[in-house]
């Protein structure tokens, strides 16, 4: 399947008429405070206020919340930058801090939340996926807060973000909240994500650098998204705007508004929401990944993969007229190690991804093929591997659309 990615007729003004599910995304600039290193408490409690306004007007509500790192750093006082190692240990401290100030801020406004961490595993195991989404469900209908997080006391952090390690093994972190926050929306079928930070939207510039820099209020194209300047992180978190438009253009592939806004004010939530505050990124309905099965959407916009397969300019081509299966003579490099019905991430010769989709073949058996016709390629295949590298009905395909029709 190819996902269109297009201009639409959407106002800014996001409608809250019926029944809404939202994910609400912290980041750790969010959560705890800069200055003390502590739970930003004030902050915190105005959002989950915020959140229980919206839960009372019928919504369904998911919150994804870093400040594990930071809140376990304070409570063991380790100074300075910390090692993988330490970062985990950290983590593994602070969680339980974390929710148990959520339990407690939750508990005024009558609200019971729930823990739920994953790893990027849980997302490309088909299983997996399906039981966490099936957990999920039957939270929101008891009327909880979920509550996300990676679980990075067993989670890889820092992993480029294509590509294998250079160990050869497989992707296994998120490489952030931001992009967590965007696979939970897409995946648990939200209408739309909220992330809360520490600036009050996407600016044409880093506005901490430039006093002339002007908020953008809306963001509509994929093409329009690729040239805003977001230079710069957070000192305390793991990501930065960059991560944030990353994480808006996975969840416009899924067909989910995503909207970028200041944590701080008296209802943050409600004014994203209302359109007077924040920047809005909506890539249009054509590339709605409605479009998709849950099936496609698991393959399609999972954060883990085994392996890379790079293609040369004339399979992208192909591909992306589709529907077309990605063939052994459109193969230029293999990088990793996958067997048959692994998830493996399809780049171009730039380094740009293509798409996503399940392999028909092995890491071994398509570095043999590669670059090679179908019919000779068929003798270096075992009985379980197809002529394609990956079936057409197994793979999704980004594709931008350049014009308004």
């Amino acid at each position: 399947m190819v996902l269109y990615l297009g201009e639409n007729s959407y106002h800014h003004k996001v409608s809250m008429s019926r029944q809404t599910r939202i994910v609400v995304k912290l980041g750790t600039q969010v959560v705890v405070d800069h200055a003390s290193g502590l739970p930003a408490r004030t902050r915190l409690n105005t959002i989950v206020g915020d959140l229980a306004t919206l839960k009372r007007a019928g919504h369904e509500v998911i919150m994804v919340s870093s400040g594990a790192v930071g809140m376990g750093r304070q409570a063991l006082a380790i100074p300075g930058a910390l090692d993988l190692p330490l970062k985990q240990a950290c983590a593994a401290v602070g969680q339980s801090q974390l929710m148990a100030l959520y339990a407690l801020l939750c508990k005024e406004f009558g609200i019971i939340v729930a823990q739920v961490l994953v790893t990027a595993q849980d997302f490309t195991n088909r299983e997996g996926y399906l039981n966490l989404r099936n957990s999920c469900e039957q939270l929101l209908s008891l009327g909880t807060l979920p509550i996300f997080n990676e679980n990075d006391v067993v989670s890889t952090a820092g992993i480029r973000e294509r590509g294998p390690h250079a160990d050869g093994s497989s992707k296994k972190s998120f490489d952030d909240n931001d992009k967590l926050s965007a696979l939970v929306a897409g995946k648990l079928s939200a209408e739309i994500l909220v992330i809360l930070t520490n600036v009050d939207g996407v600016y044409t510039d880093n506005p901490f650098n430039n006093p002339e820099a002007v908020r953008i209020e809306r963001i509509s194209t994929i093409e329009h998204l690729a040239t805003v300047s977001c230079a710069g992180k957070s000192s305390l978190g793991r990501g930065g705007m960059s991560s944030k438009l990353e994480a808006a253009k996975i969840a416009g592939l899924c067909g989910v508004k995503t909207i970028i806004a200041s944590a701080d004010g008296e209802a943050p939530i409600s004014a994203a929401l209302s359109g007077t505050a924040g920047t809005t990124i909506d890539l249009g309905t054509r590339a709605a990944t409605s479009l998709l099965s849950g099936r496609e959407r698991w393959f399609g916009l999972s954060s883990g993969f085994a392996g890379v397969v790079t293609i040369d300019s004339k399979a992208r081509a192909a591909l992306e007229r589709g529907p077309h299966s990605l063939l052994p003579v459109g193969v230029t490099k293999v990088e990793g190690d996958f067997s048959v019905g692994d998830i493996v991430s399809v780049i171009d010769e730039q380094g740009e991804e293509v798409g996503r989709g399940i392999t028909s073949q092995s890491s071994v058996s398509l570095r043999a093929v590669a670059g090679k016709r179908t019919q000779e390629a068929r003798g270096s295949l075992t009985s379980q591997e197809k002529d394609e590298v990956i079936h057409r009905d197994n793979l999704v395909v980004y594709r931008e659309c350049h014009d308004d029709a």
